[in-house]
């Protein structure tokens, strides 16, 4: 058979390390908590709010960042002529109110601010307060927050920023460690240090350490998956990334976005998540802080660049279509040439390639251009000793020369491929019988390690099998030792029911290699072949797997073409095997052992044991008989099998299967000339109409050089009145229309065909 790509391979497992948190700054950063007796303003001098350098630092090679330190002297209290009771949080915002309600709206946010003051600076308040109570009081801060921004009260310049000190006070409080009362505060913070005038007069590293208490407090919580429904519910997602788009200079922090991104990554793993941030331009705006214009490739920029594609990395499965515009793509690859030795920041990039090239639209993308090919050939070459990131390379362009021919040959001989594969595919099987010898001498079950790199095989053996598609690189590769030496090994050293996977692509590829029929194929030397047989068989006696039994068939039909392997194949008794398969309910399994019985059809020292051994006749008749009359491959198979086994007269048939042949070759020839009254000029048509041809051709070919049956007198009146009748036992299963002369052979096509018995 044609080579062809080996069975879909699952998208590559994470990486153990690859956790909620991971990348960037280490995982558990503290929450910063200050002191509530020390309560810091907004617009404080600038030593507060920051570190005693001057400014707020974040080391990644600290396992926490630094303390903020606030100011010492404590804060005056604003007196309020008309406190409101403590539970009254309610209230709503509308549009800008008359000069009465402006003061009303006034003395009931002096109210709340009071309240908001002396819950801050009372402790056994805190202890005595209860989780209703304090979503309450969030909701009527977010209440006022929204009556500022839309202009209630006298002045929002004042209100604003006094408000803002409140939040900010109480985001500080040790003893309040609820999630949601973060996120409601968090939310109202971060809308409140936007507005116009809620930092007036504060310098910008004051207003800096403020977004960056917040995103530090964010990124604590959203470590924790019971979290991210939470980003959603109370409305987060939106205010982080208009965080991130700010061209303010306190938003331009690479620490603050590190953070911010991070709680996107984590909160991205909640499948409602990702969709919310791709409706609201996520995607953009990560990409647009990857401004690969101005990079260095320096490591601090590879800190925030590791959070930013951590998160395209949960974005890209869904949201895909996104991500194949050309500068995007070109995007991702320029990051691989400016960051060629961070191996977090690679492996991230290979992970999103991955997922996209799991779809079409997004392989086709890729086929744009040879430079996004060559620069991820280039990345895999230079970190040929690391697992992770090859076995991600190494599936993104099994994907891609998956669909593409012209892709195959770019990467054979463009990129060297036919070298490079090799060269991988060697290295490796060394690194897997290496840890296998240790698994020996030590009695370990599995050492560590041992099944990435299985993995990684599993990667490299699929991608071979694909290039070896292309007529031009599947000679070459088949012509090299240190492609068939390695596969030929794991074949004979692994187990399809310990690696499955790896079983089955390494199958697919000596099929693959298997179809190039020529001298330099090292597949076909002596001592190979029967090689080949010996490990085939268990496959085909053993396997549960229907999927190693097609590629096993299909691999037989390209050894059989020679000689002495047909005679080994019969020696191992293989040609039985292969006719019990012919009642396999699966169709393209059937298709594949009947390519085989055709070469074995053809040699005449095998069609004796065929006919004296197996019941190999009745059962091309009945496949033929059950054949959908629109699988005129199947049918084509079936009946170049009995043509080749026709060729020796000196064998006689039985005179009943003869007869049977007989009327379901007459019908064959008949569906073919009815399906041929429907000419088109599609390709498919043309071919479909060529392969209805032949099989007539042949059928009635057939026909004429079956074996004369002898009947008696008797016989042939009850045959016409057989034939005569024919007509009556029509299969009525939708798409079949075979009729049959009795109703015992309809039910039992029925039966073997559908399932079922199914009523006249």
């Amino acid at each position: 058979r044609p080579p062809r790509a080996p069975g879909a391979s699952g998208y590559p497992g994470s990486p153990a390390g690859a956790a909620r948190g991971s990348g960037g700054y280490p995982a558990g950063v503290p929450v910063i908590h200050l002191s509530p007796a020390r309560r810091p303003r907004v617009e404080a001098s600038p030593h507060r709010h920051r570190v005693s350098d001057g400014s707020p630092r974040h080391r990644v090679s600290d396992s926490s960042p630094r303390r903020h330190v606030s100011d010492s002297s404590p804060r005056r209290r604003k007196k309020s002529a008309s406190p409101a009771p403590v539970q009254n949080y309610g209230g709503a915002s509308g549009s800008t109110p008359p000069a009465t309600a402006r003061r009303d709206w006034d003395r009931t946010f002096e109210a709340v601010i009071e309240k908001l003051h002396a819950f801050a600076l009372s402790k056994e308040g805190r202890r005595s307060s209860n989780e209703i109570l304090l979503h309450q009081m969030c909701d009527r801060i977010w209440d006022l927050v929204v009556d500022i921004k839309v202009g209630k009260g006298s002045s929002s310049n004042d209100c604003a920023p006094r408000l803002l000190r409140e939040v900010m006070s109480l985001m500080d409080l040790k003893e309040l460690k609820d999630a949601k009362w973060h996120f409601k505060l968090s939310k109202s913070a971060l809308t409140l240090l936007q507005m116009e005038g809620a930092t007036a007069g504060v310098r910008s590293s004051g207003v800096q350490a403020a977004y960056l208490n917040i995103a530090q407090v964010l990124f604590k919580y959203s470590q924790r998956e019971g979290n991210d429904d939470d980003f959603l519910q109370e409305g987060l997602l939106e205010p982080i990334l208009q965080v991130l788009q700010a061209q303010t200079p306190e938003c331009l922090s690479n620490d603050l976005r590190v953070y911010l991104v991070g709680v996107l990554k984590n909160a991205s793993h909640a499948d409602a998540n990702q969709q919310h941030l791709a409706q609201h331009g996520a995607v953009s705006v990560l990409f647009n802080l990857v401004n690969t214009d101005r990079l260095m490739g320096s490591s601090k920029e590879a800190q925030l660049l590791i959070q930013i594609t951590a998160t395209l990395r949960n974005l890209a499965s869904n949201q895909y279509r996104q991500f194949i515009h050309e500068e995007r793509l070109g995007s991702l690859t320029k990051l691989m040439s400016l960051f060629p030795g961070h191996v977090e920041l690679l492996t991230n990039l290979a992970r999103i390639m991955a997922k996209l090239t799991l779809h079409k639209s997004a392989c086709e993308a890729f086929t744009k251009s040879d430079a996004y090919l060559r620069q991820i050939v280039k990345t895999m070459s230079a970190n040929l000793e690391v697992p992770p990131l090859v076995l991600r390379l190494a599936f993104v362009l099994g994907n891609l020369t998956e669909r593409s021919e012209r892709l195959r040959l770019s990467l054979a001989f463009g990129c060297e491929g036919t070298a490079l594969v090799p060269q991988l595919l060697g290295h490796y099987w060394q690194q897997d019988r290496k840890l296998a010898r240790l698994e020996l001498e030590k009695g370990q079950v599995q050492i560590s390690g041992s099944k990435e790199i299985e993995e990684v095989l599993v990667k490299l053996v699929r991608l071979l099998a694909n290039v070896s598609i292309n007529t031009s690189a599947g000679p070459i590769l088949a012509a090299s030792s240190a492609v068939v030496d390695p596969l030929l090994d794991m074949f004979g050293a692994k187990r399809i029911g310990d690696s499955e996977e790896l079983v089955l692509n390494v199958v697919a590829a000596i099929t693959n290699l298997l179809f190039y029929d020529e001298p330099s194929n090292l597949l076909f030397h002596e001592e190979h072949k029967p090689l080949q047989c010996r490990l085939f068989r268990p496959l085909l006696l053993e396997s549960y797997n229907i999927e190693a039994l097609i590629e096993t068939a299909r691999a037989l039909g390209n050894l059989s073409r020679h000689a002495d392997v047909r005679q080994c194949m019969v020696s191992l008794r293989l040609d039985e095997i292969l006719v019990i398969l012919l009642d396999h309910e699966d169709r393209d399994l059937v298709f594949y052992v009947c390519g085989a019985l055709v070469n074995l059809g053809a040699d005449p020292t095998c069609i004796s044991r065929l006919l004296d051994s197996t019941p190999l006749l009745e059962k091309l008749s009945r496949l033929l008989t059950d054949a959908p009359r629109d699988d005129l491959a199947l049918q084509l198979v079936a009946v170049k099998a009995l043509t080749n086994l026709a060729m020796d007269s000196a064998i006689g048939w039985p005179p009943q299967v003869t007869d049977e042949l007989h009327t379901v070759l007459e019908q064959t020839a008949v569906s073919c000339t009815l399906g041929a009254a429907s000419p088109s000029s599609s390709k498919a048509a043309k071919a479909n109409a060529a392969d209805r041809q032949q099989l007539q051709e042949l059928a009635e070919n057939l026909m004429h050089r079956l074996p004369t049956v002898h009947s008696t007198s008797e016989h042939l009146e009850e045959k016409a009145e057989d034939d005569s009748c024919m007509d009556r036992y029509q299969c009525d299963a939708e798409g079949c229309g075979r009729t049959f002369r009795s109703e015992d052979q309809r039910m039992a096509h029925a039966l073997r065909r559908h399932g079922t018995e199914l009523l006249t």
